[in-house]
C-alpha cells in the first residue's frame, strides 16, 4: 500500500505529464490535429470513435500505434483482459454536473467537467482464458 507522501508524488507526477503533454498538443495547428485523428481513427471497446482531442492525447503519450483502446473493466466485459505489467494511458472524460432542484436530477449542460481516465490499447490484452472466466 501507499503511503500519503508516495500518494501525492503520483499525482503530482501525473498532474506534471498531462502539462507536457498538453503543451505539445497546444503547439499542434487544427489541422495537424485532424490529420492525427484520419490517420489513427482510434476507437473505444464500443466502437465509439475518441474524439480529435483525445486521440492526439494517446498519441503524443506514446509510440503504440493505438486502434482500439478501453477501461481494465470494459476490456474485462469483452472478454479480454490487461496483461500483467502493462501501463495504461490517459484520456479526458467528460462529466455533467447535476443539480437538485425539487427531488430531480436536471443536468447544467454549461457546467461540464473533465477527468483523466486510465485505458489500454488492444494489443495490451489478451484473451480471457476459459478456465479463468469460469
Amino acid at each position: 500500500m501507499l503511503s500519503q507522501e508516495q500518494k501525492q508524488q503520483s499525482r503530482q507526477e501525473k498532474k506534471e505529464k498531462i502539462i507536457r503533454i498538453r503543451k505539445t498538443l497546444s503547439e499542434m495547428t487544427e489541422e495537424q490535429r485532424q490529420a492525427v485523428a484520419d490517420k489513427f481513427g482510434i476507437v473505444t471497446v464500443e466502437g465509439h470513435l475518441l474524439t480529435t482531442h483525445n486521440q492526439c492525447f494517446l498519441v503524443a503519450q506514446s509510440e503504440i500505434n493505438f486502434s482500439i483502446v478501453g477501461g481494465f473493466q470494459q476490456w474485462k466485459k469483452a472478454g479480454r483482459i490487461v496483461r500483467k505489467g502493462e501501463h495504461g494511458f490517459l484520456i479526458f472524460v467528460p462529466s455533467k454536473a447535476k443539480q437538485e432542484t425539487n427531488s430531480e436530477m436536471i443536468s447544467d449542460e454549461e457546467d461540464v467537467h473533465f477527468f483523466t481516465a486510465t485505458v489500454f490499447d488492444i494489443s495490451q490484452t489478451e484473451v480471457i482464458a476459459k478456465s479463468e472466466a469460469a
